[in-house]
Formats: structure tokens, C-alpha cells, sequence
């Protein structure tokens, strides 16, 4: 069964502002990176584990990889095993900065 996906506000505002920002100097770039993130995030829906744990950022969240850019997720339930029925993207940030004082 295909797990849910959400989300968060902050995640969508993230996003918006990754875009917005690289637009400036290259809107076809900014166009293909946001798609980019948003078919990965997609791969969520039937492989919600696909990403690695990373409790020293936020309890329970997990992290996918597209290029500089972070993916935080959660699921619902957080286990490692059985049905997940619901990915919430948390945030999306550039893994550049110290997350760890971010969240």
C-alpha cells in the first residue's frame, strides 16, 4: 500500500524561497531543480524509508539527497518496519548551513 504524502507549510515555503532565489540568475534552473526535488520526494510514496535517519537534527526525521538540498521527511508510524502510512516533508534546506542550530 502507497503511503501518503504531505506537506508541512514551512516545507512548501522552503521550496518556493530555493526557486525564487536561484531564478534570479537562471529561472529554466530554478524550474528543473524544484521539479527535480519534487519527483524524489514522489519516490517517497512507495519507498518512505528510502532515507537515512538523522535524530541529531530533529526526533524522528528522516534525510533524502538532491544535490546541495536536504530533504527532511517524517512517517507516520516511525518504525523500520510494516506499513507507513503517511511522509510528511518536513523541511527542504541547503545542507550547507548547520542544521543542527536551525531546528
Amino acid at each position: 500500500m502507497a503511503a501518503k504524502l504531505t506537506w508541512h507549510p514551512q516545507a512548501r515555503e522552503d521550496l518556493l524561497l530555493i526557486y525564487e532565489l536561484i531564478g534570479l540568475d537562471n529561472p529554466d534552473a530554478a524550474e528543473r531543480l524544484v521539479t527535480t526535488i519534487e519527483n524524489k520526494v514522489e519516490l517517497l510514496i512507495r519507498y518512505p524509508r528510502m532515507g537515512t535517519r538523522h535524530p541529531e537534527i530533529r526526533a524522528g526525521t528522516r534525510i533524502l539527497l538532491e544535490g546541495p538540498y536536504l530533504i527532511l521527511y517524517q512517517t507516520d508510524p516511525d518504525t523500520d518496519k510494516g506499513p507507513i502510512v503517511e511522509v510528511a516533508i518536513v523541511r527542504v534546506v541547503d545542507g550547507r548551513r548547520d542544521l543542527t542550530r536551525s531546528f
